[in-house]
């Protein structure tokens, strides 16, 4: 009985350790390149203008009522104990907030240019052709056309 579940459990563990893959990912096509460049430029667009818009929020919002901030309670000046205090505006923190997720917003986006750019290359590289391949027809080669799907990579 101990051999057989060995026996069972080394045939189970070897067919799948060995098998291939039953699904198959389908190779991206001109038409797929196409879209997801199209998408991403969209994205990207869609990011420049909602930063460039949040970076302007940001520098519209007015300052605010102003408070009296003294540098021995900055957090950010531990060097200065006894200095003049500072104006510091009720907005300020909210302006920066806005502005800097602006400038990181418009950042980004230039990562979805680039990728777009390489999906559109891609794209263009991609193309179905027609080619002549060597078939054996009684006993001699024949040449006959075989649609192929050809990629161009420049060096």
């Amino acid at each position: 009985m101990k051999k057989i579940i060995v026996v069972a459990l080394l045939l189970i563990i070897s067919v799948a350790s060995f098998s291939q893959q039953s699904k198959s990912s389908a190779a991206l096509t001109k038409q797929d390149y196409l879209q997801k460049s199209k998408k991403q430029k969209k994205a990207a667009w869609i990011m420049l203008g909602g930063g460039a818009t949040l970076l302007l929020t940001g520098t519209i919002i007015p300052k605010g009522e102003p408070t009296v901030y003294n540098s021995t309670t900055n957090v950010f000046n531990l060097f200065s104990v006894d200095g003049p205090p500072e104006t510091i505006y009720k907005n300020d923190r909210i302006k920066r907030i806005i502005g800097f997720t602006g400038v990181l917003s418009m950042l980004c986006s230039i990562h979805y240019f680039i990728a777009s750019d390489k999906n559109n290359k891609r794209a263009m590289s991609l193309s179905f052709k027609n080619e002549t391949a060597p078939q054996l027809q009684k006993s001699s080669f024949v040449y006959h056309p075989v649609p192929s799907l050809s990629l161009k990579i420049s060096l």
